[in-house]
């Protein structure tokens, strides 16, 4: 709708402004990077970029110094000459994109332009896409399924589901306060633990989990004091220990799994409940034997005494912490505070 080729069925699209409704695609300022280049094989990078300038019957001379500009803020004035066949899938995609500066416009539409990249490629073009971003402050809308694409190079994130809108926000409120259950599943690995407001006090509420699992949390003014919620705790927030603690929101469990991720471990945890959890720990971090393993949630560093969990310290089992759990609603969301971290709540 943005590049014209469809209309929308109520609303406007405004670019600084102005409607562009009644304005027909090949006029409007907006040029797109496709996922599969589309490069003309028969022409040079150089004519490939000048090809949109050509059309509209820009001078030759105007033509070239812009093409040569454009393959400078892409870095690949040295490629002018060659063809795209002699390209490799990363150059392609520079021509590509410089294809779309040359004209100067308001918006550049990006349809997972890294998707065909391998991974070293795709982490470069990150960066080229985001110095191009601050470097010329046009406006790049970005469509991607890869969440951590989405949340590095992007100033606000719409996350669609089914055709709707489930939450706009910055990439940090995106991860740390997702607006509903599918956005925090979708952005970044995540632990939901569903469960009912069971009790209240003026500083905490009590959750108990669909397992038996009892949370406590600090209620944000305005949270609610009843229903029903699903507790989003992100495994990098999560720490294991051996040191066996009497804190609240601190469990016992088993240790299933370890995988090796080169800057992280990621961890398969089952609580006594029969929750699983996924931890992630940095490189390097200590893990207990798995035939002897125990994980718990502290939350709190002097908690009530009619509230104290009294885990015994068997078969060397150690603690899981969660600095920041989080609740994420289906249909709204509160803000709640475990120690100093924040905590969404949602009825659903």
């Amino acid at each position: 709708m943005i590049a014209g080729f469809d209309s929308p069925t109520q609303g406007e699209i405004l670019l600084r402004g102005q409607s562009v409704l009644n304005i027909p695609p090949h006029q409007r300022p907006v040029n797109t990077v496709f996922q599969s280049y589309a490069l003309f094989s028969h022409l040079t990078v150089e004519e490939n970029v000048g090809f949109g300038l050509k059309i509209k019957k820009v001078r030759r001379s105007e033509i070239q110094d812009r093409a040569r500009e454009a393959l400078r803020l892409v870095k690949m004035e040295d490629f002018a000459k060659r063809y795209p066949a002699q390209l490799s899938g990363g150059q392609q995609q520079r021509v590509a994109l410089a294809r779309a500066l040359i004209n100067r416009p308001m918006v550049v539409l990006l349809d997972e332009p890294l998707g065909a990249l391998d991974l070293k490629l795709r982490k470069e073009m990150q960066f080229e896409l985001a110095n191009l971003h601050r470097k010329l402050g046009i406006t790049f809308v970005l469509v991607t399924h890869d969440q951590e694409e989405a949340l590095s190079l992007s100033d606000r994130v719409a996350v669609i589901n089914g055709g709707q809108i489930e939450q706009i926000a910055t990439p940090s409120e995106i991860y740390n306060r997702p607006a509903s259950r599918f956005v925090a599943e979708f952005i970044g690995d995540t632990n939901l633990i569903s469960g009912k407001i069971e009790g209240t006090h003026p500083a905490m509420l009590w959750v108990k989990g669909d397992s038996g699992l009892k949370l406590m949390v600090h209620p944000h003014p305005g949270s609610p004091d009843s229903g029903y919620v699903s507790v989003n705790v992100r495994p990098e927030k999560i720490h294991l220990d051996l040191e066996p603690t009497d804190q609240l929101n601190c469990f016992p469990g088993i240790l299933r799994s370890v995988m090796y991720f080169g800057t992280h471990l990621n961890c398969r945890v089952e609580l006594r409940s029969g929750e699983w959890l996924t931890v992630r720990q940095p490189h390097g971090s200590p893990l207990p034997n798995r035939e002897h393993p125990g994980l718990c949630l502290p939350g709190f560093r002097n908690p009530p005494s009619r509230c104290r969990s009294n885990y015994r310290h068997e078969d060397s089992r150690f603690p899981i912490q969660p600095c920041a759990p989080t609740v994420s609603p289906p249909s709204w969301s509160r803000t709640a505070r475990v120690r100093d971290q924040r905590l969404r709540l949602a009825v659903g």
